[in-house]
């Protein structure tokens, strides 16, 4: 996703990761966290990054993909003896993707890994009510929160798709303006709807449908 608008954040993580200073980043879906998340990382060698953190198993899975080790051991005990193993030594931040609410076991591989590396959290809220027993742990991390974008942003990224998808709706200030009214200037819904307009199927007595855009791209959602 594109990360127009998202400078100041950027560099937060930037910062973070220099540094080696623990921190969650929150947000509504849509927003960015991950396409944040993952361009901030992508200069960075000493990272691994975990995508599923729904289960203890789907955790310690992930990892020990991005960690290039073998998923033979069927025991989560082994599972996680061998991640902690392999980087006990090793100077690195774990990146952890779409924490929700933390089981106890799960918790109890968070914890050994918070002794001794930095962290990246990344999911909806870190609102100590909601995250589980991750409160555990949380004392130690900083907060960044991610909302819509600003209407100026919000129309660059417009702006960007529109040429990147060869969009050429009859008005495109009428476009631009309906789009960032019905988006709130979330990131991705910008991108859903502007990639949904390609199709050409919303296009009435010379103006597009954003309304009609929106209403498609609510059923669509609802029926994957």
């Amino acid at each position: 996703m594109n990360l127009i608008g998202r400078r100041t954040e950027l560099d937060v993580v930037f910062e973070h990761l220099r540094t080696g200073k623990n921190l969650a980043i929150s947000g509504a879906e849509g927003t960015g966290k991950t396409a944040l998340a993952r361009e901030a990382i992508a200069g960075h060698a000493d990272t691994v990054y975990c995508a599923d953190t729904s289960t203890l198993k789907t955790t310690c899975e992930s990892l020990l993909v991005a960690l290039g080790l073998s998923l033979a051991w069927t025991d989560n005990i082994q599972r996680k003896r061998a991640l902690l193993h392999a980087t006990r030594n090793k100077r690195c931040c774990f990146v952890f993707d779409n924490v929700s609410r933390v089981s106890p076991r799960l918790l109890s591989l968070l914890e050994a890994v918070h002794e001794s590396h930095p962290m990246l959290l990344i999911g909806r809220s870190f609102a100590w009510i909601e995250t589980g027993h991750l409160k555990m742990i949380l004392w130690d991390f900083d907060q960044l929160e991610l909302g819509n974008l600003r209407e100026a942003d919000a129309r660059q990224l417009i702006e960007s798709e529109v040429a990147r998808l060869d969009l050429r709706p009859p008005n495109p200030r009428q476009f631009a303006r309906e789009l960032w009214r019905l988006s709130r200037g979330n990131p991705r819904r910008i991108v859903e709807l502007c990639v949904q307009a390609t199709t050409g199927q919303y296009v009435f007595g010379g103006r597009v449908s954003v309304a009609l855009l929106e209403l498609d791209r609510r059923i669509h959602k609802l029926i994957q």
